[in-house]
């Protein structure tokens, strides 16, 4: 199985980085992407281990160890897309549409 990703994924991991690196410089957005890179990791290893989000059967949410953000997927057939990365505080609904 492989990790594949919705283009806006990559809009929202460019945002946090620059948001960690205008607060805390380049080691924190460097700790947060390590993070990041470890629970996508997780994720292929182990994609059913992860919970549903909000009891939608078909998208699950892994939530990032050291940062309040949440990687929501879909396990599919042939790999396992990622369609947002968020803020845990983000409304509910933000990236629902992703694909």
């Amino acid at each position: 199985m492989k990790l594949s990703f919705h283009p806006g994924v990559q809009a929202d991991v460019n945002a946090i980085l620059a948001y960690y690196d205008e607060q805390g410089g380049e080691r924190l957005a460097d700790r947060f992407y390590e993070d990041l890179t470890a629970r996508f990791r997780d994720i292929l290893e182990h994609p059913q281990k992860f919970p549903f989000y909000l009891g939608n059967k078909l998208k699950r949410r892994a939530r990032l160890h050291r940062f309040p953000y949440l990687i929501l997927y879909r396990i599919l057939p042939d790999r396992v897309r990622v369609t947002v990365v968020k803020h845990e505080k983000r409304h509910p609904n933000y990236g629902s549409a992703r694909e």
